[in-house]
């Protein structure tokens, strides 16, 4: 019996080794090792396609601008002087930490932007 492999079941593929290439990427930008980071994300993805197995899931076109809750707390806690005492507190390096605050500035910046381009009033400051 042989096993035809599907352009569908290419991209399910794509999608899974690009979703654990980036969740390991992310990691490590949080400060975990590596071969760490690699493992969790393998993991993640594992957990996630058995979990969602046969749905269909579609992301929307925007998800890159939103901001989790967890971001904007971490946020809204940053003062300009204490990235090392969130980074404790979150359980991240102060490196990641200052990676992640540079990510959340540029998707408010983005938000900010795509808001003032559709003549609205800015939401987040």
């Amino acid at each position: 019996m042989s096993v035809e492999v599907t352009r569908m079941a290419l991209k399910r593929h794509e999608l899974l080794e690009e979703l654990q290439a980036v969740i390991a990427r992310q990691l490590e930008e949080m400060g975990t090792p590596p071969d760490a980071a690699s493992v969790i994300g393998s993991s993640a993805v594992d957990y996630l396609s058995t979990y969602w197995a046969g749905q269909v899931v579609t992301f929307p076109k925007d998800a890159q601008y939103k901001l989790t809750l967890k971001e904007l707390e971490i946020y809204d806690q940053f003062d300009g002087r204490n990235k090392d005492d969130l980074a404790r507190r979150y359980g991240m390096t102060p490196r990641g930490m200052g990676k992640l605050l540079k990510r959340i500035r540029e998707k408010i910046k983005a938000q900010n932007a795509d808001a003032e381009a559709a003549g609205q009033l800015e939401l987040i400051s």
